[in-house]
């Protein structure tokens, strides 16, 4: 049997599209994107270029949104 156990946890839906840099893009909102850059020579790494007074909104508190989207991706992503 299961039980219900209460979480205080927020939960974001992202949608899944098969380009990457829009991928990459829907996982880092809701921070403004203005470009996806890949590494030519490691293709799983993305520079994630905001703005910069969107800059802390993309890394989130302690890294924890850009750890993420990285998570959810399968991209290794900085954000300049």
């Amino acid at each position: 049997s299961y039980r219900m156990i209460p979480i205080e946890e927020n939960i974001d839906v992202i949608e899944w599209v098969a380009d990457p840099a829009e991928f990459i893009y829907n996982a880092i909102a809701p921070a403004e994107v203005d470009q996806v850059i890949f590494d030519s020579q490691d293709s799983k790494h993305a520079l994630v270029v905001v703005p910069d007074n969107k800059l802390s909104l993309a890394i989130g508190r302690r890294g924890q949104n850009v750890r993420l989207a990285a998570h959810l991706t399968g991209y290794r992503i900085d954000i300049k």
